[in-house]
């Protein structure tokens, strides 16, 4: 009996699991509402719209980059949010015990817009990276609000869509530029393989 390869190796999927361990804690372990806080920004999810870029952008980009697989991105975003949602709940919302479920969504669909637009070109990618970072922020607003009863104050929403944006598209090319030197690294760990 023949067997079975699987899509990604174990080397892909170690470095999916990788940035996504590191992305999730950066998330937990920045200081980030600290930040928000002393920038005079309230939240909800103000470090996400700010800091989402280099917290969750970059690293999602940067597997779907360098693996240069269909769903390394959608992988690793689903990873994220898996190891987020082990460290704690979604932004510590208990109740609904369900509630963490939209953590997941909202890193899906970042996932997503990395992956469809990143796969045409590094141009759309960008795009994509602050279309994700966007959506991932949307998500987790609408949760927060109808969950929590917390919503984003309205004279700030408008600059903290645009943050998210600039920060989602500045994570997404960052990873593209950086893409030859965590390839050739890549390559050079594996060489023997």
């Amino acid at each position: 009996m023949k067997e079975k390869k699987l899509y990604f190796d174990a080397y892909e999927l170690l470095m999916m699991a990788l940035f996504a361990f590191v992305s999730s804690l950066l998330n937990t372990y920045l200081p980030i509402k600290s930040f928000t806080a002393y920038l005079g920004i309230p939240g909800p999810a103000a470090g996400m719209a700010l800091l989402g870029g280099f917290i969750f952008v970059f690293w999602v980009a940067m597997a779907h980059t360098i693996i240069k697989k269909k769903y390394a991105a959608v992988v690793t975003s689903l990873l994220i949010a898996s190891f987020c949602l082990l460290i704690a709940p979604w932004y510590g919302i208990l109740s609904p015990p369900w509630f963490s479920i939209y953590g997941v969504i909202a890193l899906l669909s970042m996932g997503m817009l990395v992956e469809l637009t990143g796969a045409t070109s590094k141009l759309k990618g960008v795009i994509g990276g602050g279309m994700g970072n966007l959506s991932c922020l949307g998500i987790t607003w609408m949760a927060i609000g109808v969950y929590a009863g917390v919503w984003v104050p309205s004279k700030y929403a408008p600059i903290l869509v645009l943050a998210a944006f600039v920060s989602g598209s500045i994570g997404a090319l960052i990873a593209y530029r950086t893409e030859d030197l965590f390839v050739r690294v890549y390559h050079l760990s594996f060489i023997n393989y």
